[in-house]
């Protein structure tokens, strides 16, 4: 069993595929067993049922190629009592008479890899002549049998200017499907080896927004998915169907895989100040060395609490009598406080925003930063007119993993805004002006 995000476990019946995507992340050549033995599958799916799981996937390669296989599989998940089984497939194997036997087996749904609305493309990212009329005709075999259909997309560079009319395509010719999960070409399997592949942001974030509003228009869902975009690329005004932010205002943000990615996605420059990180993983890395992240940018951009308001932030404010309870479904939730206390780190914050009077710092408040366990830590240092000795302090604030200071004070502290800044280069040290009170 696997898991590419939080919600959706994978049960691979065979690494073995009829078509030769040249994007395939899962290429069977990259395996030594392509087809584990029965009794292993079925382990698999024992696990999977005491899991308390509802919902199995069973993906491959291509799970059709194994008809007879498929079939008990599908019928000892429903025995067990998985009420909803899902099979990933590119459907050119399916006909009428084996997509009755799926539903007869217990399928509820099938998630089809229809890469294009233009044969030609669709053929060519499938690797596979005719594999565009055999999809339809399998999408239509399963529909007619009562399974639910939604449609994958893998927008590569040759299709991505695209999207919205294969968005009218499927409203038009496959009106029983309800939903569309738009994965963009991911720079690993046999895609790490031609990162000509990979679409260009820029030139996709404008097309992902199109494609959005014509799938309004005709009642069609489209899902960003863990292997889809970044929000910036078309999805900041639709969190709502961005699996990384759902999961995030779900489970929090701590339980979120790809938020603060640290393996195949992660945050670049761009990502820094952007509101939008609690709720997304940034970019596959490769894009970053490959593009060096053209397109990514911030929606909007972090304005701590000291300095005022922006958009897609909230502020709980917790300094001397004003104490607000932390709330918010912004992307980025601040907790402003002057004082830390034990069971903070439980609270629904993303960002913690921590007002201290330089001259005065408690050593329980900066011990209480190593229970915030990555979230990024903002501290504002009050500053007056009486020297202090700020390297001091700004060496330990390092080393807890503080992200910016801001030293909240008169414009004559500009000349050691400056110093700091060069003495500490991991760290943002600015001046601002001190806050209004109210």
């Amino acid at each position: 069993m696997e898991s590419s995000h939080r919600t959706k476990g994978i049960l691979r019946l065979t690494m073995a595929c009829n078509e030769r995507c040249p994007f395939c992340n899962v290429p069977v050549e990259d395996y030594a067993e392509p087809t584990p033995q029965e009794e292993a599958t079925m382990r698999e799916l024992d696990a999977f049922v005491e899991a308390g799981e509802q919902t199995l996937t069973i993906s491959g390669g291509e799970p059709t190629l194994l008809r007879k296989r498929l079939l008990r599989v599908v019928r000892a998940a429903r025995e067990r009592g998985i009420p909803n089984v899902e099979i990933q497939t590119n459907a050119v194997l399916v006909d009428e008479a084996y997509a009755r036997e799926l539903r007869e087996a217990g399928v509820t749904s099938a998630f089809v890899s229809l890469l294009s609305h233009v044969a030609a493309h669709h053929d060519a990212l499938a690797g596979l002549d005719g594999a565009f009329d055999k999809c339809l005709h399998g999408i239509d075999a399963m529909l007619d049998a009562g399974i639910e259909v939604t449609l994958n997309v893998v927008v590569a560079r040759r299709t991505q200017l695209l999207l919205a009319g294969y968005v009218r395509f499927v409203a038009r010719r496959l009106p029983r499907v309800q939903s569309i999960s738009l994965s963009a070409v991911q720079p690993h399997g046999r895609a790490a080896r031609d990162a000509e592949l990979l679409p260009d942001y820029d030139l996709l974030g404008p097309r992902v927004r199109e494609a959005l509003d014509v799938a309004d228009a005709h009642g069609l869902r489209v899902l960003n998915p863990y292997c889809g975009l970044p929000a910036c690329v078309g999805w900041d005004d639709h969190l709502d169907r961005s699996v990384e932010a759902i999961e995030a205002r779900q489970g929090g943000w701590r339980s979120t895989p790809g938020i603060e990615n640290t393996g195949d996605k992660i945050h670049g420059p761009p990502c820094k100040r952007c509101t939008f990180r609690p709720v997304c993983g940034g970019a596959w890395r490769a894009y970053w060395e490959e593009r060096g992240g053209t397109g990514i940018h911030a929606p909007s951009i972090l304005v701590e609490p000291w300095e005022g308001s922006g958009p897609d932030q909230s502020v709980a404010r917790r300094l001397g009598p004003y104490n607000e309870p932390v709330t918010g479904t912004t992307p980025t939730v601040w907790l402003w406080t002057d004082r830390l206390q034990p069971g903070d780190e439980a609270l629904p914050f993303t960002h913690l925003a921590l007002e201290l009077n330089a001259a005065r710092i408690a050593v329980d408040q900066l011990r209480l930063l190593r229970h915030l366990a990555g979230r990024p830590v903002h501290v504002g240092l009050r500053v007056g007119g009486d020297p202090l000795d700020l390297g001091a302090i700004l060496h330990v604030l390092a080393g807890l993993g503080v992200t910016t200071v801001a030293l909240i004070g008169p414009p004559q502290w500009a000349p050691m805004e400056i110093a700091l800044r060069s003495a500490f280069p991991r760290l943002d040290v600015r001046r601002v002006d001190p806050p209004a009170r109210g």
